[in-house]
């Protein structure tokens, strides 16, 4: 029997650092909570895209939020104040890394693969 609650989406606030116009206008980031559905309603075309979602699933129970400051976005903020960045097979901008150091956080953590999945499970 299926339950009448299964999510095919998720969505996440932004941080509640940020200023209150702020946190009230900025749109929610949404995540497939099935990548092959994803996949089957958008295509198979932006694979950064995709693994972003992956890492969100993979993290999902550590109550993610994202980060958003004067045009520059960081993925997610951990509830255990770990701030990640996703980035497969690209760079951040100067203004992205920036946001990325000085953002108050326990800990940094920039994901380009599977590998740097390993341990985020507990954080």
């Amino acid at each position: 029997m299926y339950s009448a609650l299964t999510r095919i989406v998720n969505d996440i606030p932004i941080s509640e650092g940020g200023k209150t116009n702020v946190t009230i206008l900025a749109p929610k980031k949404v995540y497939a909570a099935d990548l092959g559905v994803r996949t089957l309603y958008t295509g198979f075309r932006d694979i950064g895209s995709l693994f972003e979602n992956y890492v969100y699933l993979r993290i999902k129970h550590l109550n993610p939020c994202y980060v958003y400051e004067e045009g520059s976005e960081i993925d997610f903020l951990t509830s255990g104040k770990t701030l990640i960045e996703v980035k497969y097979h690209s760079q951040m901008t100067k203004k992205q890394q920036n946001l990325f150091n000085s953002y108050p956080a326990k800990e940094r953590v920039i994901i380009t693969g599977i590998k740097d999945l390993e341990g985020l499970k507990s954080r």
